[in-house]
């Protein structure tokens, strides 16, 4: 089995946004030589998430305004009363959509449903966000 360890760096631009990085992380299993296994996707960022969901402009403004709704910046959150900054809905966002995938790799591509992507969740932007992946698998020649 081979294990090849990347990272991407994406620049958000608004203080909340979804990026569809499927693109970027295919570079990477296409880097990696790795035909069969998986890959991990993870964001060590605590105001930042990756998750699947279908590839839809209104899709992603969407699932902005409902997180909004059901996890508002609210002044009286303790963090928004301490030293760390104002931004407590930002972690509390991250905690409730997560910090990684994982997605099976099959002939060298992202094994994704027909309208998935991997998007990565920005919650307090705009930043520079760093994103590891790790491949684990075989390559496409004979592995022992």
């Amino acid at each position: 089995m081979k294990v090849f360890t990347s990272a991407i760096r994406i620049k958000s631009s608004a203080k909340t946004e979804e990026v569809n990085i499927t693109n970027q992380v295919e570079a990477v299993i296409l880097e990696s030589g790795i035909h069969e296994g998986q890959a991990l996707v993870f964001t060590g960022h605590t105001t930042a998430s990756i998750h699947l969901n279908n590839a839809d402009k209104d899709l992603e403004e969407d699932f902005h305004s409902f997180l909004k709704e059901i996890i508002p910046n609210n002044p009286h959150y303790k963090h928004n009363k301490g030293e760390y900054g104002r931004n407590a809905d930002a972690h509390l966002k991250s905690l409730l959509v997560g910090n990684s995938v994982t997605v099976p790799v099959t002939k060298g591509r992202l094994a994704l449903g027909q309208w998935q992507a991997v998007y990565f969740s920005e919650f307090d932007g705009p930043r520079s966000r760093l994103i590891s992946i790790k491949v684990f698998g075989v390559s496409g020649k004979h592995e022992r």
